[in-house]
């Protein structure tokens, strides 16, 4: 069984990027471009691993980490954080499902490297 991961960022560049990385490695991708669909769709998809950035529209990173704490069904989800403001790293510091920052622009082998360890592979 492939392991899942949502993405969850506005930008379609970054996405469409990200995407094609993470099948090429083998996984099994799903996107969202707003926070709205984010918490809905990580209780239909139940992802092994979450890609959130932390500026979107509808409803921020730091907000949906917030839900994702608050619901047992969400709590246990790793998540890799990225941003292009290294300063928001510090925002997600007290919730423990939060793995791993990322920063943008990415370095893809690094990227690739936080993702095989917070998904277990």
């Amino acid at each position: 069984m492939r392991k899942r991961i949502l993405i969850v960022e506005d930008e379609t560049s970054i996405v469409e990027l990200l995407s094609i990385i993470l099948s090429k490695e083998g996984y099994q991708v799903r996107a969202c471009q707003n926070g709205r669909d984010a918490v809905s769709t990580m209780k239909s998809f139940f992802p092994h691993l979450v890609i959130l950035d932390v500026m979107l529209p509808g409803l921020d990173g730091p907000s949906i980490i917030k839900i994702m704490s608050e619901d047992e069904s969400l709590e246990s989800i790793p998540v890799i954080v990225t941003s292009a403001l290294v300063e928001s790293e510090q925002m997600f510091k007290p919730y423990p499902q939060v793995k791993g920052f990322c920063p943008k622009p990415f370095v893809l082998a690094e990227f690739i490297a936080q993702v095989k360890k917070f998904i277990g592979d």
